[in-house]
């Protein structure tokens, strides 16, 4: 499958836009069978994917080949060492993964892996708990439906899925707590966007 469509590749245009004025070393959390880490190596020095599915593993490697600036890890990120100070990440890009994991404790980890004035882009999913959550859900499905049609349905790729446990107010709040000033938006397609800058060194 060279390219698809579906809920999380609409966002990739958005990502790569960021990574090419931003340039540097790159890290794909959650990268699956790679759509991503092959939009985004022409314009990073080295993109690093990690997942812990060796099925998509493999498949990133196959959809890659052999890539220069590209490294594909099958861990958990969460098991990774933090690196030296010199091989930390410019961008570190996290689609429709974050869930997976605990939150603070993946939010906290992703923090030590950005490099001084390096940026932290999550694209995530979050569980309907409140009254406006389950409003805002059940007006958006129609207009999702129709741009599902439009882009000729969403393409399942074979990857591992888990729903969310947090609401949206929840990830609001540990995420200010670990990450002061980060931005979070409600988007289209069920998602929100995560942003968050950090500081560059004295």
């Amino acid at each position: 499958m060279d390219s698809y469509w579906n809920h999380n590749v609409a966002f990739h245009d958005l990502l790569v836009a960021d990574v090419k004025k931003r340039g540097g070393r790159v890290l794909d959390i959650g990268c699956g069978e790679g759509l991503l880490i092959q939009r985004l190596m022409p314009f990073a020095t080295h993109v690093v994917g990690i997942d812990p599915d060796e099925e998509a593993i493999t498949r990133a490697q196959k959809r890659l080949g052999q890539t220069s600036n590209v490294t594909l890890i099958n861990k958990d990120f969460l098991t990774l060492p933090v690196p030296d100070q010199d091989e930390r990440f410019d961008t570190i890009t996290c689609v429709a993964t974050l869930h997976h994991m605990e939150l603070r404790t993946a939010l906290l980890k992703m923090r030590k892996f950005l490099a001084p004035g390096g940026r932290l882009l999550i694209v995530g999913l979050s569980a309907n708990k409140t009254i406006l959550d389950f409003l805002i859900s059940g007006l958006l499905v129609i207009p999702i439906r129709l741009m599902d049609r439009l882009h000729g349905g969403v393409k399942h790729v074979g990857v591992k899925i888990a729903s969310p446990k947090e609401s949206l107010s929840e990830i609001r709040q540990v995420t200010c707590e670990v990450l002061p000033n980060a931005k979070i938006q409600r988007r289209f397609y069920y998602r929100y966007l995560l942003i968050w800058d950090q500081e560059m060194e004295n």
